[in-house]
């Protein structure tokens, strides 16, 4: 074995297991017989160990020198550094720490001046506030800060529940799809409780959470379904899970703000293209291609997505999705949609506008998030796609990994709220002809006002309606010195709420423009859903207009 251990890649090591193992030997040589080895025995043995080291370091030393003091360097480098942090107490450094008369200053100025209140309330927001007490479907509970308390119940065109599963009842039906989803948050609540007590990785998994991910896997027809717990942060947390620093998003410049948060959050690079203008999406992708080119870089070189909306938040289009598939194949691009407004709303069973299209998931969209929170009545969000979409998330997805699960109830309300999607056609039927009224009587309610004054440029499909200032309005209006759009569409809205109808205006947005994308235009929002009735829709646009000829002195 000596012989042999010069030839061996670690001859050191082999000599100090070879002496240490030869000193075990002799102690048990000794004692042949099962007898215990004496005291001073095992002390002899113990002394033999240091020379038994220090004569294989010597030995260490003088073979290979260089590799002895790098190490040796390194290890007395990291002990230094320990013990120096775990020691040093930077309140004991006497350039930091605070004399006694700042002291004094600083304890003297805290006692004289008042505490700063945690909700400042004289912060002047432009306009009245609203505090929204209760929800009923068709009409909410409202108090504004200048109403000295009163609660007053207006019609509600402000809320996404499009399908009414947030309402306890339809117009003369009983057994409206509200009270099912209510029934069923109940019976959860009862059984689980109301939290899940940690992320879905950890112990926060509940079976109704696995099914709900199985029901909206096969409603879609994919492969899997993963469940975050908050739709914002749906899509955020997709996009971010697959595209990374050094990756490409060619991002529409129309969309809403979670979508803006996974770009970011991904720190990959991005191009944006107009909204909808798929002619400037393939000039983008011509002008990627070209770099490619002349830095002969391969596409498959990073991984690539084009992410849009289905139905845009912002501004009630829809995307031209045959178009644009057709794009992302000649490109070679994966899809990122989020259904989140358009699922449940699009399509002839409420599949989004992939359905609506006549597109297929997986494969004409890799990925797509879709927000419980709006058609569903419920809370958190879902990503659908085949099994490494989902699978990749479960590791990856920032909002799965570390944010507590959803209640188990919405995860309920969300399967009985899917349930009757399916099982209720009409509420489809219903929400399609509120809308079909709507515009009917938009132009017959608003003439002179649409399209004289005000412009609806979401899409005649969409159950959100948006009504911007026409380019013309000018012409019209008799008083040239009014204020800007913004201004004059916030009041128009505040005077539809003094007068009983409740709407939104986008006329004060806080987004990021550093983002790149542009700003959504001044408008006033109205929100469709199946449990409006035709007298209500006739009130809001018959408020709207004297609102607005009020406003703009027509």
């Amino acid at each position: 074995l000596r012989a042999a251990a010069p030839n061996m890649v670690l001859p050191n090591v082999h000599s100090l297991g070879y002496k240490a193992g030869q000193s075990v030997h002799r102690l048990i040589e000794k004692h042949q017989a099962p007898e215990i080895p004496s005291l001073f025995e095992i002390w002899e043995f113990l002394k033999s160990l240091p020379y038994l080291y220090r004569e294989w370091w010597w030995n260490l030393v003088m073979q290979d020198p260089v590799h002895v003091l790098v190490e040796t360097t390194l290890l007395l480098s990291v002990l230094y550094m320990l013990i120096s942090q775990r020691n040093r107490d930077w309140r004991q450094d006497k350039n930091e720490r605070l004399q006694k008369e700042e002291e004094k200053a600083l304890l003297r100025q805290w006692k004289q001046e008042e505490r700063v209140e945690l909700a400042p309330t004289d912060i002047d927001y432009g306009v009245p506030q609203v505090i929204v007490h209760a929800v009923h479907g068709r009409t909410m509970d409202i108090q504004q800060g200048d109403d000295n308390g009163q609660v007053h119940t207006v019609l509600n065109f402000a809320t996404n529940d499009f399908l009414g599963m947030s309402s306890s009842t339809l117009e003369n039906d009983q057994d409206g799809p509200g009270v099912a989803v209510k029934n069923a948050s109940r019976e959860a609540l009862s059984k689980y409780g109301c939290g899940s007590c940690g992320p879905r990785g950890f112990y926060g998994t509940i079976d109704v959470h696995l099914d709900l991910e199985e029901a909206i896997s096969k409603f879609t027809k994919t492969e899997g379904a993963i469940m975050y717990s908050d739709g914002a942060s749906t899509v955020s947390s997709t996009i971010a899970a697959f595209a990374k620093r050094g990756d490409l998003l060619v991002v529409d410049d129309g969309v809403y703000e979670p979508i803006l948060t996974g770009v970011s959050l991904s720190r990959a690079n991005v191009k944006w293209f107009r909204h909808n203008d798929m002619d400037d999406l393939r000039r983008v992708l011509n002008e990627i291609k070209a770099t490619d080119v002349r830095l002969g870089r391969k596409s498959s070189d990073q991984r690539r997505f084009i992410v849009v909306e289905g139905l845009y938040k912002n501004s009630g289009t829809i995307v031209p999705l045959a178009e644009l598939v057709a794009l992302k194949h000649e490109y070679f691009y994966r899809l990122i949609i989020d259904e989140s407004f358009s699922f449940g709303t699009l399509g002839d069973t409420g599949r989004g506008v992939i359905e609506m299209s006549g597109k297929r998931y997986m494969y004409d969209a890799d990925i797509v998030t879709i927000s419980l929170e709006n058609a569903l009545g419920s809370i958190g969000g879902v990503t659908v796609g085949n099994e490494e979409v989902v699978d990749h998330q479960r590791l990856s997805g920032a909002g799965y990994c570390f944010s507590a699960s959803c209640p188990p109830f919405t995860a309920s309300a969300a399967i009985q709220a899917l349930s009757q999607l399916e099982s209720r056609p009409e509420l489809l039927r219903r929400l399609n002809e509120i809308r079909v009224y709507f515009h009917k009587r938009l132009s017959a309610e608003m003439n002179g006002v649409v399209p004289q004054v005000l412009v609806v440029t979401s899409d005649e499909k969409s159950p959100i309606v948006f009504l911007e200032v026409s380019e013309n309005a000018e012409a019209v209006l008799k008083d040239k010195s009014l204020p800007d759009d913004a201004s004059l569409l916030e009041a128009v809205v505040q005077e539809c709420l003094q007068n009983g109808v409740a709407m939104v205006s986008t006329a004060r947005h806080a987004q990021d423009e550093s983002m790149g994308n542009e700003l959504p235009l001044p408008a006033i929002k109205l929100t469709l859903s199946t449990v409006h009735t035709k007298k209500d829709i006739d009130e809001c646009l018959s408020t709207l207009r004297m609102a607005v000829q009020n406003v703009f002195c027509l």
